[in-house]
């Protein structure tokens, strides 16, 4: 694995600033480095968008990207045990998200 870009408007909406939080998550736990492409709707991948190692994680909801979305994109690079553990963690990155961005 190498790393993980993020596709993000300048400045970065919800759903954006959101990816961005997964991605330190990932960076923490995985090692991968993060590259963070701001641009507009006209790209070839339209923000928001995370991809990794170059392939596009698609929503399973078709708008927003879930931990489980991230966590199974993983499913032929890691063990079990450590995809559970990597959801686990992007649920906390997301709730943390989640509180903040609701200003609770």
């Amino acid at each position: 694995m190498s790393g993980i870009t993020i596709m993000s408007k300048q400045p970065a909406g919800g759903r954006c600033s959101l990816y961005m939080r997964y991605a330190e998550t990932l960076r923490q736990k995985l090692g991968l480095e993060v590259e963070v492409r701001y641009c507009d709707g006209s790209a070839e991948v339209p923000p928001p968008a995370m991809l990794i190692d170059g392939a596009v994680i698609d929503p399973s909801d078709g708008v927003i990207l879930s931990p489980e979305d991230i966590a199974e994109s993983f499913r032929e690079r890691l063990p079990e045990p450590e995809i559970a553990e990597l959801g686990w963690q992007l649920e906390e990155t997301q709730e943390r998200w989640m509180e903040e961005w609701s200003g609770d």
